[in-house]
C-alpha cells in the first residue's frame, strides 16, 4: 500500500515538472525558482515623444476676443485740414458681446489711449489737441470712422464727436471747433467755477443750433420728472460754451426730427 503511494506522489512531481518545462497553458517557465520577476505594462509614448504628455484644454470658443486695434475712430473734414480720433500708441477692439442699452451684441466697443490731432492742409506735423478720459470708450455699431457732425458759430466751424451712438441716460459729448486754419477744443462752462471738457445729451434727442446759440437736451435717468435743456452762446476767446439759461422740459413735450435723425443743425 505505501509503495503504491509513493509511486503515485512520484509519477505527480514528475509531470509537475515536465509541464513547468514545456511552458504549459497559464504557466511561466523561469529559470530558478528564486529569480521570478513581475512585468509592468506601461503605455507606449505617442508618437513623436519621449514620454506621455497631460492633456491640452481645448480653447474656448463662443467668447468675445478683444484684439488690439489703433485705427482712426473719427474724422471731421474741413477745407483747412482734418480732425481725426486716434490712439496715441494703444487701443483694442472687442464685441459688445449681449444686447443692452449700450447697443447690440455685434456693436464693437474701443477703449485705450485715444487723443484728437488736428492735420493741417498746409503741412507740417499734425498736432494733438486733446487728450481724452483714461477710461473713455467708443461703441459704434460698424468698424469705420465716424464723421464729425459741423456746424457754425460766428467765425467758428464746430465739430461735434459722440464716442457711443447710444447710452442708458446721456451720450458724451464732445466740441471741438476750427478758425483761421486752428483746431482746439471747445468746452462747457456751466457757471465759472464749473467748466466741463464734455457734456451728457438726451439720447435720440441730439444738438441743435439756430446760428446765434447751441441747445443741448441733458440726460434722463428713472426718478427724474423734467430734463434740463440748455442754451449756450460760443465765447470765441475763451473757446467755451457759456450757459445763459436752462429749461426744464417734461420728457414727453420733447420733439424729435425723425428726418435728420436727431440733429437738428
Amino acid at each position: 500500500m505505501n509503495r503504491k503511494m509513493n509511486g503515485v506522489l512520484i509519477a505527480t512531481v514528475c509531470l509537475l515538472a515536465l509541464t513547468a518545462c514545456r511552458g504549459g497553458p497559464g504557466v511561466t517557465a523561469v529559470s530558478s525558482p528564486a529569480a521570478v520577476q513581475k512585468t509592468v505594462i506601461t503605455p507606449a509614448p505617442a508618437e513623436g515623444n519621449a514620454s506621455p504628455t497631460a492633456p491640452v484644454p481645448a480653447p474656448v470658443t463662443g467668447e468675445p476676443q478683444k484684439k488690439q486695434d489703433v485705427s482712426v475712430r473719427a474724422i471731421g473734414a474741413h477745407p483747412k485740414g482734418r480732425l481725426i480720433v486716434k490712439p496715441a500708441s494703444q487701443a483694442s477692439v472687442i464685441p459688445l458681446g449681449a444686447p443692452s442699452c449700450y447697443g447690440q451684441e455685434a456693436d464693437l466697443n474701443w477703449s485705450g489711449d485715444y487723443e484728437a490731432v488736428w492735420e493741417a492742409k498746409s503741412g507740417g506735423e499734425p498736432g494733438k489737441i486733446f487728450t481724452f478720459p483714461v477710461d473713455f470708450e467708443i461703441i459704434q455699431p460698424v468698424d469705420t470712422p465716424v464723421e464729425l457732425q459741423k456746424f457754425t458759430l460766428g467765425e467758428t466751424d464746430i465739430f461735434v464727436y459722440v464716442p457711443r451712438y447710444t447710452d442708458c441716460h446721456a451720450l458724451e459729448t464732445y466740441l471741438f471747433g476750427v478758425k483761421d486754419g486752428k483746431a482746439f477744443p471747445i468746452t462747457y462752462e456751466m457757471e465759472p467755477a464749473r467748466v466741463l471738457t464734455n457734456i451728457g445729451q438726451l439720447p435720440n434727442r441730439r444738438l441743435k443750433s439756430n446760428g446765434e446759440e447751441l441747445i443741448v437736451t441733458g440726460g434722463y435717468g428713472a426718478g427724474q420728472d423734467f430734463i434740463d435743456v440748455y442754451h449756450f452762446r460760443y465765447d470765441a476767446k475763451k473757446h467755451s460754451m457759456i450757459l445763459r439759461s436752462t429749461d426744464k422740459v417734461k420728457p414727453s413735450d420733447l420733439q424729435y426730427d425723425e428726418q435728420n435723425g436727431g440733429l437738428y443743425f
